[in-house]
């Protein structure tokens, strides 16, 4: 079994939980020495942005969010996702379905790669053919529903699929465009059509951008960007504080008050990152429902979401995001009844019985949380906390009975997660879950060319894996902080991304 390439975060918390919180909280930030970073203060014109963490490469296929923020202020796509995964122009112009399975591109004119070489439906073809094929790319599972591209002229494509796909403008946002002219360098220049031209980068400190000048919209805002990386806390907020820097991308929540105290704005978006647990339905205690059930009923997830932080995480009744298209405002809270819980488990036999649960290391709060729950009920849970790689492995035997997962709905839609964890023959079914009902609705979702009857078919099989035929216990999505200058105004995005040109300057 492999992993779907994009979406799911088999580790999301464990790098999350190293990012919210201080190593140790204080009240004083301001004790660090930052200027050995060698950040000097820098006017308006200028930009300074800090990261917690860096990229290996600036290949445009890759995926992960690390490397797609540096590269879409670098590079564009046919189609871009706005703030609100709204689809809006970006390198095509137009574009329409031809029939069930065509659509049409009109190319933009008079757009130039950076280097002074125009853009043509060649260099589309190309971008698409590396980012569905070559064996580094994180895009495949994504473009996996189209079947070819041709080229009727210079400046118009036509993408066939291979079945009718509804979210086959999402796919395309996701391929960035480069010039064909590399095509075929295991190494790519990182040259594209955005606002925004490499100019240098030094690993382990900062990836340095210039004004596009030859940009085909509006002139891009700031002279240079100097996208810097911090991974201390601390440093990365000191940085701020310092005037050192513009744009922090990561608050810590414990960071927080300190930032605000400092003089700084700052502005706060849920993500599209939930994490929950998977039970494990080939396990001789899952493949029951009740006790499916019974395990629900005794986790008590407010208490767990309070104590990572109360302003900026929340409890989640299913498995997806607010903002994913998808989610279904009529599924109840989750039920905490640990009496309720006790009760069934003595009649069903669950009462002394031992589960296992699967989690990574740095975890330890989450499993004692659930040890602890379960054990007021009479259940022994026997906690392993493992290193990614034999965790991933324990996964892929289905040595447990419950593990821990985090999902980001990427492309903004709930059959991203449907299609593959919970459909039978899903890329990452790793808790076995069959339900023909379910199977037969995520089949459907994935050709269904209605938007209302879709969004229906999404909400309805959100319903049944929550309540109805319990895949797992969601847990909680927290809010992504972003704390800047109060020059400039940051709306942030869901995605979580940040294009320099959608930040104003006051």
């Amino acid at each position: 079994m492999k992993a779907s390439s994009y979406g799911l975060f088999l580790l999301a918390f464990l790098w999350i939980s190293g990012q919210l919180f201080f190593e140790q909280q204080t009240n004083n930030l301001m004790t660090s020495l930052f200027s050995t970073r060698g950040v000097e203060k820098v006017s308006i014109e200028d930009l300074h942005v800090v990261y917690a963490d860096e990229p290996i490469s600036l290949e445009p296929t890759l995926f992960d969010p690390t490397t797609r923020q540096r590269l879409v202020n670098i590079f564009e796509p046919l189609v871009k996702l706005d703030r609100d995964l709204n689809v809006k122009p970006g390198l095509a112009l137009s574009w329409g379905m031809i029939d069930d399975l065509t659509w049409r591109f009109s190319l933009r004119p008079n757009v130039k790669f950076q280097d002074g070489s125009e853009l043509g439906a060649t260099d589309v073809k190309a971008s698409f053919r590396r980012a569905m094929t070559d064996k580094n790319s994180q895009l495949t599972g994504i473009l996996d529903t189209i079947d070819k591209i041709e080229i009727l002229d210079s400046s118009t494509l036509e993408i066939i699929t291979k079945k009718p796909d509804p979210l086959l403008l999402q796919r395309v946002s996701t391929v960035l465009i480069f010039a064909s002219e590399q095509d075929g360098k295991d190494q790519l220049d990182p040259i594209g059509t955005g606002p925004y031209k490499f100019s240098s980068w030094n690993p382990g400190d900062r990836l340095i951008l210039d004004r596009n000048e030859n940009y085909w919209g509006d002139r891009p805002k700031f002279a240079k960007v100097e996208m810097v990386v911090i991974p201390n806390k601390s440093e990365r907020v000191g940085a701020l504080v310092n005037n050192q820097a513009e744009v922090l991308d990561f608050v810590p929540f414990d960071g927080v008050q300190n930032v605000l105290d400092q003089g700084f704005d700052i502005a706060a978006i849920p993500s599209l990152e939930v994490q929950f647990l998977v039970f494990n339905n080939q396990s001789s205690v899952f493949s029951k429902l009740e006790n499916r059930q019974i395990f629900s009923l005794a986790i008590d997830t407010d208490t767990f979401a309070k104590s990572l932080g109360a302003d900026f995480t929340r409890t989640i009744n299913q498995f997806v995001s607010t903002g994913i298209f998808g989610f279904n405002p009529d599924i109840s809270a989750h039920v905490y009844n640990l009496e309720k819980a006790g009760k069934m488990a003595e009649e069903s036999g669950l009462k002394n019985q031992t589960i296992t649960f699967h989690l990574p290391k740095s975890l330890e709060t989450l499993g004692e949380h659930v040890r602890k729950q379960l054990l007021q009920i009479g259940v022994n849970v026997l906690v392993s906390y493992m290193e990614p790689d034999q965790f991933n492995q324990s996964l892929l035997a289905g040595d447990a009975d419950v593990y821990f997962l985090g999902f980001k709905a990427d492309i903004g839609d709930a059959s991203d997660f449907l299609n593959t964890l919970v459909y039978s023959k899903g890329s990452f079914n790793i808790g076995h879950y069959q339900n023909k009902k379910v199977d037969e609705l995520i089949e459907d979702s994935l050709v269904q060319m209605d938007p209302a009857k879709r969004l229906k078919n999404l909400k309805d099989t959100m319903k049944i894996v929550v309540e109805d035929d319990i895949f797992g216990v969601p847990l909680f999505e927290y809010q992504k902080v972003f704390a800047f200058n109060k020059k400039l105004d940051l709306q942030p995005r869901i995605d979580g991304l940040i294009y320099f040109d959608e930040i104003n300057i006051k």
